[in-house]
């Protein structure tokens, strides 16, 4: 985990260069869209910050009072930078109206403008590089926090690249009233991406299901190491940051002992732990009688 947390510190490292970059790039150019862009990278510290909070926390392992661990320390973490994204998202749109009923001057590409895109492009490309690393090992760890916090960072890239083109076109068009216009267009993006943020952290605190490819793995694994038992039912799945956690009931014959159940259940967890890496697996053993004939059928 110490490498992970390396790596979320390195994001607010990364974050403050870039904040710093796009102000400069808003401020020689008086853009508002721009300073939009600007903003949202100011979240992307604060989310670089909360995540790097979430892994400390989250990697504390169970205790007398979090008997599960404190993995879902990541997924109120994400929720939170959802919910940071969406403030951002309100922030640039009262901005960009304001804009439009009080026009600023904007530089032209001879003047600031070419330097605050040059510094705004130079960010973003920075912006790809951390991203791009970010999601690599957030799949790595199944870490939903350096996940959250690497979409939210293409995202940026995006929108960074959308608004260096928009602005080439507003200078080329001489209509400079299209800039509140464009910071508009990134609050409404901005606003969607949180959303979508929000939503699948929620679904994560409220144990969702993993995709149906992930269940029908895990039960040819049951089927494939199960050998000797009857079936295996009841089979919940659920994932708490970068833990997961799964049980079932696995009927056995009457006739077998608790050292044979025993090794069965041995090799099930073994083989599902090769698949999933820090998994913890409760298997409850149960007669003949209990058997439902559904679920896991052991041939």
């Amino acid at each position: 985990m110490k490498p992970i947390r390396k790596i979320a510190a390195g994001s607010i490292a990364v974050g403050v260069l870039v904040f710093a970059g796009k102000m400069l790039a808003a401020k020689v150019s008086g853009s508002t869209a721009l300073f939009s862009d600007a903003l949202e990278a100011l979240v992307n510290v604060a989310a670089s910050g909360l995540a790097l909070y979430a892994l400390i926390i989250g990697a504390k392992p169970a205790d007398d009072e979090h008997h599960y661990g404190h993995a879902k320390a990541e997924l109120l973490s994400a929720i939170t930078t959802g919910a940071l994204i969406l403030l951002a998202a309100v922030l640039i749109f009262h901005r960009a109206v304001l804009a439009l009923w009080h026009p600023e001057q904007l530089a032209t590409l001879e003047g600031g403008l070419g330097l605050g895109l040059a510094l705004n492009a130079a960010a973003g490309v920075m912006n790809a590089v951390w991203a791009a690393v970010l999601r690599r090992y957030g799949k790595q760890a199944r870490s939903p926090a350096l996940l959250a916090d690497s979409q939210h960072l293409f995202s940026d890239v995006l929108t960074s690249i959308g608004i260096v083109a928009a602005l080439l076109v507003v200078d080329w068009l001489r209509m400079p009233r299209l800039d509140p216009v464009i910071a508009l267009l990134i609050a409404g993006q901005i606003a969607v991406m949180g959303w979508h943020t929000v939503k699948r952290s929620i679904s994560g605190l409220l144990d969702e299901a993993p995709p149906p490819a992930v269940t029908e793995r895990i039960h040819a694994l049951v089927r494939e190491y199960a050998s000797g038992a009857i079936e295996a039912h009841d089979l919940r799945i659920r994932q708490a940051g970068h833990a997961s956690f799964l049980e079932f009931h696995l009927v056995v014959p009457g006739e077998m002992t608790v050292n044979e159940s025993h090794a069965i259940c041995d090799r099930i967890e073994a083989a599902l732990k090769q698949e999933m890496h820090g998994a913890i697996i409760t298997i409850h053993v149960e007669p003949p009688e209990k058997a439902k004939n559904d679920g896991v059928l052991v041939p």
